[in-house]
């Protein structure tokens, strides 16, 4: 009997990658829009002659939102290629807006979503006008309360039902999340806001940062706020904030790590 060669068998990378979500719409394949891992899978069918490719991500982003280091793995059947060489080729290949910064050969059981034991995103809030970095930040004119912002922050940290921060189609599903941590951190042109936890629902994010600028400019209290998690409240969605200024900064998979990026956030923040 015929041996089949280990090319013909299935290879698993571990991907790491960046993007500037701008002109996208989001991470999930559509057939009638251009997203990120569209662009992944149209590159990698061609980098590894497969046409039966699998990529997943370790969760979706939404239209307009970047990533700093987003893991994902990918799956084929094609030759197995060296690291260096997948990530110039993928470099090659993608639209400006996306890079690959690392291709690691994984264990093929590794899941980049349900092996993900924590995540975290910033949001960037400018204190003054910047033209350069316009795409990223959210500029907020007014003086913003940031010691009011970072305590009513804390509130958001353990186990809480979200559903005042999700949009009507999550409500379907359990909107209850764990945040390990919501921090605040400052210097003379941007506030930063940092959300680590389990999971995260769709707007989620954008909406905690809307809700806690209202806290700045001093419209909401931190009572008030505390009652969106108590009970029902449309108030949140409509205080999203843009989608530009929010950033996918990092998925953990080892619990060694995500202990110490915690201990990390907490100590550096307001």
């Amino acid at each position: 009997m015929k041996k089949s060669s280990p090319a013909a068998g299935l290879h698993r990378y571990r991907l790491t990658l960046e993007y500037d979500g701008t002109g996208f719409s989001g991470w999930q394949k559509q057939t009638d829009a251009r997203t990120i891992q569209g662009a992944l899978l149209v590159a990698a069918a061609e980098i590894f002659a497969d046409d039966k490719v699998d990529l997943q991500g370790n969760g979706r982003t939404d239209a307009g939102v970047h990533a700093l280091n987003y893991t994902a793995h990918l799956e084929t059947r094609g030759a197995r290629l060296p690291p260096e060489t997948i990530v110039n080729r993928f470099n090659d290949l993608l639209p400006a807006g996306i890079g690959v910064r690392e291709a690691v050969p994984c264990d093929i059981r590794f899941h980049a979503r349900h092996n993900c034991i924590g995540r975290s995103y910033l949001y960037q809030i400018a204190r003054c006008k910047t033209v350069f970095h316009k795409k990223y930040v959210w500029w907020i004119k007014e003086k913003l309360d940031s010691r009011a912002m970072a305590e009513t922050a804390r509130i958001f940290a353990g186990m809480h039902n979200f559903a005042s921060f999700a949009e009507k189609m999550e409500l379907k599903k359990s909107t209850m999340v764990l945040l390990n941590g919501v921090y605040l951190y400052e210097d003379e042109e941007m506030l930063r806001l940092r959300v680590i936890g389990s999971h995260f629902l769709w707007k989620m994010v954008r909406r905690l940062a809307g809700v806690l600028v209202e806290v700045g400019r001093g419209n909401l209290s931190k009572s008030e706020v505390e009652a969106f998690l108590a009970g029902p409240s449309d108030a949140p969605s409509r205080l999203t904030a843009p989608a530009g200024g929010l950033f996918f900064e990092q998925a953990f998979y080892d619990q060694a790590e995500f202990a110490d990026f915690l201990a990390w956030a907490e100590e550096e923040a307001l």
